[in-house]
């Protein structure tokens, strides 16, 4: 099949990672892939294979008021419309909500599938007003609507028409490589925490938690490794609570199997999420994991806490006593330790791909995987 895949640009964040994942696997099995963004190459964080085409449409920049932002957008559809006529591809693949509303229209009578893909909980990230008329008009357009979890399929066929196709397809856990321990300014063992520096991911929560514990477990230091908004607020709490040589805020990583390897363990304290690959990462490569039971994702890849920890949202108390738990608990470290790469086999990116590969083909829908307990 001749592919165009779609996002706003291959920062690092999870969306992209996972974009990347996909287009590097679809090649591998001989599928022509040309993978677009809106942003130019300066924003790569990511970086697919070579024989991944890449389409940069360099139209990324923000607008400063609603008359910009329109002739921007009208911009970007005409530019992307351009290129899925140019390309004439069998189907297109595009990540995120406003990057799906774009191409929808843009794809209106070119008669090319079109396949839309959510990376987070719909039901707690808030759109505004604008793009959520936009996605609840054009989303019944897409051939289908691909998410990752059972509980966001389920929200997404109580709003739209019957017959619009809705799947689910979690993501592919990466493919764990060798490589040097990084230089870490921690000497002893650490909680690991990992993601985009914005609100939803709950880091400033994990911080209370760690300095309701951080007298107690006098052996363990704090890394969170990210990029984004919220960096200087989240250094600022540190400062003010006197944990500078404890908690250290370090930039994004693009291998991340040595800094988890040398974790104590794994600490995900998001508010909500789509379907959080550093989890998975987590898990493959056998390190302890704490989750707070979120919409959506860690319950369904926890089931339910028998592979990890779950603790609620928004509870630096709850998680504080989870941290500690694992800390002082050899036995459940390596219980979980266990388990959690046997959890991941069913994440395997050629299981995955097999089924992003059947339903862009049209061989058989994938199979809509039932979690064992709600994730609301």
């Amino acid at each position: 099949m001749r592919l165009l895949l779609m996002i706003h640009s291959l920062g690092a964040g999870g969306a992209e990672r996972v974009m990347t994942l996909i287009a590097d696997a679809l090649v591998s099995r001989g599928h022509e892939v040309h993978l677009l963004t809106l942003a130019d190459v300066q924003e790569d964080f990511f970086s697919p294979v070579a024989e991944v085409k890449r389409v940069r449409l360099a139209l990324a920049s923000s607008s400063n008021s609603l008359a910009k932002a329109v002739c921007a957008n009208i911009r970007r559809i005409v530019a992307i419309r351009g290129k899925m006529v140019e390309l004439a591809p069998d189907a297109v693949v595009s990540f995120t909500t406003s990057v799906n509303v774009l191409a929808l229209i843009a794809g209106a009578r070119t008669g090319i599938p079109v396949f839309v893909s959510e990376r987070v909980d719909p039901r707690a990230h808030a759109l505004q007003r604008q793009w959520s008329i936009l996605r609840d008009l054009t989303y019944r357009r897409a051939r289908a609507i691909i998410v990752q979890t059972k509980a966001v399929a389920d929200w997404y066929r109580e709003r739209l028409p019957d017959g619009v196709e809705v799947a689910t397809i979690p993501n592919p856990v990466a493919a764990r490589t060798e490589s040097a321990i990084p230089s870490l300014p921690v000497s002893g063992p650490y909680f690991l925490a990992m993601g985009r520096l914005v609100p939803q991911k709950g880091f400033d929560v994990l911080i209370r938690a760690f300095q309701l514990i951080a007298h107690d477990i006098l052996a363990n230091s704090l890394i969170i490794i990210g990029a984004g908004s919220e960096r200087e607020a989240l250094e600022g709490m540190v400062r003010e609570r006197g944990l500078q040589s404890r908690v250290h805020v370090l930039d994004p990583v693009k291998d991340v199997t040595a800094v988890m390897d040398s974790a104590h363990a794994f600490v995900l304290s998001s508010r909500y999420e789509g379907f959080p690959n550093v989890l998975l990462e987590a898990l493959a490569g056998g390190i302890p994991v704490i989750a707070t039971d979120c919409p959506s994702g860690p319950r369904e890849i926890l089931d339910g806490g028998r592979y990890g920890l779950l603790v609620p949202p928004e509870d630096p108390e709850a998680l504080a006593t989870a941290m500690r738990r694992i800390a002082t608990d050899a036995a459940l470290r390596t219980q979980f330790s266990s388990a959690g790469t046997k959890r991941v086999e069913e994440y395997r990116p050629e299981v995955i791909v097999t089924e992003w590969e059947q339903i862009l083909d049209g061989r058989k829908k994938p199979r809509r995987r039932m979690a064992p307990h709600s994730d609301n």
